[in-house]
């Protein structure tokens, strides 16, 4: 049981090491792309935001359970991201700025699957 236990732990936790690649949703259309170069892309339906995004465990300080932070135009979202089997969890923990912004579409909670190129 304890084994189990620490298998689950160990396949449910945050993501903090490469992070960079291009993730996407069936419907309704949501995709972020880490650029390796820091460079974010997102789509939300028809918009899409370009930023600059960075990840770390204190990332988002004092909401350290956010792993990524998105930075484009005057928004700025934390979210947490953590892979279940072949699927990767987006959870939404702050969002600031202008909420009128094409990011705030983008900074929600998604379950995306990781696009191979």
């Amino acid at each position: 049981m304890r084994l189990l236990l620490s298998l689950l732990l160990v396949v449910s936790s945050h993501v903090f090491a490469d992070m960079a690649g291009h993730y996407s949703s069936l419907r309704p259309m949501l995709a972020h792309n880490f650029g390796t170069d820091n460079r974010y892309t997102g789509r939300f339906e028809a918009q899409t935001v370009e930023g600059i995004w960075e990840q770390g465990a204190k990332v988002c300080e004092p909401f350290n359970e956010a792993s990524v932070k998105i930075y484009a135009g005057s928004g700025q979202c934390c979210l947490a991201v953590k892979q279940l089997g072949d699927r990767y969890i987006f959870s939404k923990i702050l969002f600031s700025g202008d909420y009128k912004t094409k990011l705030y579409g983008l900074c929600s909670h998604a379950v995306l699957k990781r696009r191979v190129d």
